[in-house]
């Protein structure tokens, strides 16, 4: 894993040398080679991940932590998500719009947490009763 991960950093250092060089030449290609970089990272990052997500959903098999855990999960992807995607949009100049994509992110957070809100207020409401 560390050797990919040098080189995945090599890739990132590489790609904003030459979106710096194409910046003033070529601004739409210095987005286009940004956002391009930013999927195959977050692609490949995605795959190390799936471990994770294996020794979550075992461990959530083994506990009474299911729906926790899944949602934790959810929101850790959407955290990943929101977070390149709101980067790229700052890339592009776009700092509206990277506004908007964080308050998608937070929203779709809170829709996830809905659950575990709802059954929190039942167990308090349980335990005053």
């Amino acid at each position: 894993m560390s050797a990919e991960f040098v080189k995945i950093i090599g890739v990132c250092v590489l790609s904003a040398s030459v979106c710096v060089l194409l910046k003033s030449a070529a601004p739409s290609f210095a987005l286009l080679t940004t956002l391009f970089v930013s999927v195959c990272v977050v692609g490949v990052c995605a795959a190390h991940f799936l471990p994770f997500l294996e020794f979550f959903r075992n461990l959530a098999e083994q506990t009474s932590f299911s729906p926790y855990i899944s949602v934790l999960t959810k929101v850790c992807g959407i955290g990943i998500l929101t977070r390149t995607a709101c980067e790229i949009c700052r890339d592009a100049g776009e700092n509206a719009i990277a506004s908007k994509a964080e308050l998608a992110g937070k929203t779709a957070v809170l829709m996830c947490a809905l659950p575990i809100i709802k059954n929190l207020f039942e167990q308090i409401k349980d335990f005053v009763n």
